[in-house]
């Protein structure tokens, strides 16, 4: 397929979506949208954009509101984008959303085409056009994100990219993988990056909004959470471990105030320590609860903890990091710990 034609196909397809956008659906709840490219064409491009290279990486992330409504029930359904959380990324410009409704589709064999279209107007002016389809049914199992949950590597068959353009402005982005998720929880905090009031104990700053860095120099382990409260189904994942070590899951149910040195490392989730889910890394990336596991209020009432809604805990992951010599006593120890997540319940 040339340039053209996917440029043609593209245009169709958005338009399309934008004279069926309907009315604002329920709130229910939100799933995450990320997309990563490279830019395949660039021209005219000002302001924020000028000096756009070919080549040069792309990076789309956004949510939308579930459910959402149907223009063609089972196949066709639009959704609302949360505005601040859409979120363009192109080399070193990164603009969110300038206002407006800014609105995503599912489509699902309607007619053999199953794909995501989205649209939306950025801070920088210009006019933003996503589409990622497969022209086959083969892709999407309905219209509902939260039952197409996963991630695809391009090249696909028929057109997948997206498209900045006004002012002048024209930059196209051919896209390399797309994905489907439950979006991040929580919020991160006991950061080990330099930008706490405790240094690491071995001056081992890690890189921004990770723990402190290791011995094999990950620039520290970063925790995140992916999924829901209610229902819970959130899936902790920690990267930057060193790696294949043995790591803990460990939850506390107090807030330390400051924090604390802890092996190499510093911690701030204390009070009642639950030790949630111990593993072995895959590499430097260690995930839990996993298919089979308890979920992770399931394991914390387990261990004597129940937690009630509307309270709060904290989490972090501490792992094997047996390189005495990086940060050897009296200052470090063996292991290392991530950066600290709140939730609140």
């Amino acid at each position: 397929m040339s340039a053209t034609v996917g440029r043609m196909i593209r245009q169709l397809l958005v338009s399309s979506f934008l004279l069926a956008s309907t009315s604002v659906p329920a709130f229910a709840g939100n799933v995450r949208f990320e997309a990563w490219g490279t830019v395949a064409a660039a021209q005219g491009a000002t302001g924020a954009y000028a000096g756009v290279a070919v080549g040069q990486s792309a990076y789309l992330v956004y949510e939308v509101v579930t459910p959402g409504t149907d223009v063609n029930p089972g196949h066709w359904t639009n959704f609302d984008i949360v505005p601040s959380s859409l979120q363009y990324t192109l080399g070193p410009v990164v603009v969110g959303v300038s206002g407006g409704s800014p609105l995503a589709s599912i489509r699902n064999d309607d007619p053999g085409v199953d794909g995501v279209l989205a649209s939306a107007l950025l801070t920088s002016n210009k006019n933003m056009d996503f589409s990622f389809a497969s022209c086959s049914t083969a892709m999407f199992s309905s219209t509902d994100p939260e039952q197409n949950l996963g991630s695809w590597s391009g090249p696909f068959y028929c057109v997948y990219g997206w498209t900045i353009f006004g002012s002048g402005t024209y930059i196209e982005v051919d896209l390399e993988s797309f994905a489907i998720s439950l979006p991040f929880t929580g919020t991160a905090m006991c950061f080990g990056d330099g930008t706490q009031a405790l240094p690491c104990p071995c001056a081992n700053s890690g890189f921004a909004g990770r723990g402190c860095n290791n011995s094999e120099a990950t620039g520290g382990a970063k925790l995140s959470a992916l999924g829901t409260i209610t229902p819970d189904n959130l899936v902790f994942t920690a990267d930057g471990v060193a790696a294949n070590v043995l790591s803990v899951f460990l939850q506390g149910d107090q807030d330390t105030g400051a924090p604390l040195p802890f092996g190499d490392g510093l911690r701030c989730a204390g009070g009642s320590l639950k030790r949630l889910y111990i593993k072995n890394a895959t590499g430097s990336v260690v995930t839990a609860p996993v298919t089979g596991e308890p979920t992770v209020s399931a394991a914390s009432a387990a261990l004597g903890d129940p937690i009630a809604p509307g309270s709060t805990r904290w989490y972090q992951v501490y792992y094997r990091d047996p390189n005495l010599g990086f940060c050897p006593l009296p200052a470090g120890d063996s292991w290392n710990v991530s950066n600290g997540l709140q939730i609140d319940w």
